[in-house]
């Protein structure tokens, strides 16, 4: 195995370059300290346009108002954690959606005339904006109304048995 080795940094030597170093040619290139320090400064002003960026839209999403507190079961006030910072807004907890056959052939169908004209609409965004409707058509008291009642049950209820 050893004279293989040799052989091998051998035939690098001929090629021109030491043996362990990158065959990529553009590695080879030394930068000068200049253009070091020059794409520092332009990766760290990016970093600060994103920041700032991020700082207005979360401006733009809180609210005027902070979220009123409720005592917990453990006897401390509810809201914010005293460790997070004081205008992040946790995120709310993921809500999964189970369509039924009916809304999941509407979706397919969305998705279908989307890639019609080559775009990608994801069915989370169908939802937001049906959610957005909902929201400006109907209050919540009234949407409780509509769904609220007895559930409504097809068939037998539990694991049938053998």
């Amino acid at each position: 195995m050893d004279e293989l080795e040799l052989e091998a940094q051998g035939r690098k030597r001929r090629k021109g370059r030491e043996a362990g170093t990158s065959r990529n040619p553009r590695s080879r290139q030394s930068k000068t300290e200049e253009e070091r320090q020059r794409r520092a400064a332009e990766a760290k002003k990016r970093e600060e346009e994103r920041q700032e960026r991020r700082r207005r839209e979360e401006d733009q999403r809180s609210d005027p108002e902070p979220p009123p507190t409720t005592p917990e079961p453990d006897g401390r006030e509810g809201g914010e954690d005293e460790s997070d910072h004081p205008k992040k807004r946790k995120r709310p907890a993921s809500t999964p959606f189970y369509p039924d056959p009916d809304n999941e052939a509407f979706l397919w169908a969305i998705q279908s005339e989307a890639v019609k004209h080559r775009e990608k609409i994801p069915a989370t965004a169908v939802i937001r904006l049906a959610l957005r409707r909902l929201r400006d058509q109907k209050t919540p008291a009234e949407i409780v109304q509509e769904l609220g009642g007895p559930v409504q049950t097809n068939g037998k209820m539990g694991r049938p048995r053998r």
